[in-house]
């Protein structure tokens, strides 16, 4: 039993940015460079969302008529840097600055003997949060247009 953290990003992105992946890749393997990488951190797996609740370790409480709108980046064990977290959101919000993101850190357990998965109806700033200390369990949606950066 263990704690993991993974995104949720608006499934519309791989639909507008046809080679996401494939950048998606590329953007990690760069960051590798960076002070603030932490091991792990460019092993990740780009799932859809019905994909990602269907996994053993997943327990899920979410309405399935979300699981056609998002997609999970899941890093695992892996609890990127606020900075970096930050960065890939802004890369998001460029690609399509009308959704909204999800951050979860959530357990890890076969046999499902935690809380399951679901929406947080709290109202919080990004900049509250940690990846590691985030509430378990609980997604947390931000909209992508306060990343957004202008030229």
């Amino acid at each position: 039993m263990t704690a993991k953290f993974c995104l949720l990003i608006p499934a519309k992105i791989l639909q507008i940015e046809k080679r996401f992946p494939e950048k998606l890749k590329i953007w990690t393997t760069e960051y590798k460079k960076s002070e603030l990488i932490e091991f792990g951190f460019s092993d990740y797996h780009l799932l859809k969302l019905s994909e990602f609740v269907q996994q053993s370790d997943v327990n899920s409480d979410l309405p399935k008529e979300i699981y056609d709108r998002y997609c999970v980046i899941d890093w695992g064990f892996c609890f990127p840097h606020p900075d970096i977290i930050k960065d890939i959101l802004t890369y998001l919000a460029h690609i399509y600055i009308y959704g909204e993101v999800g951050l979860l850190k959530y357990w890890s357990d076969s046999l499902k003997r935690f809380p399951a998965i679901k929406i947080s109806n709290a109202e919080h700033n990004f900049d509250d949060f940690l990846a590691y200390n985030l509430p378990l369990d609980e997604i947390f949606f931000f909209p992508l247009k306060q990343f957004h950066e202008t030229d």
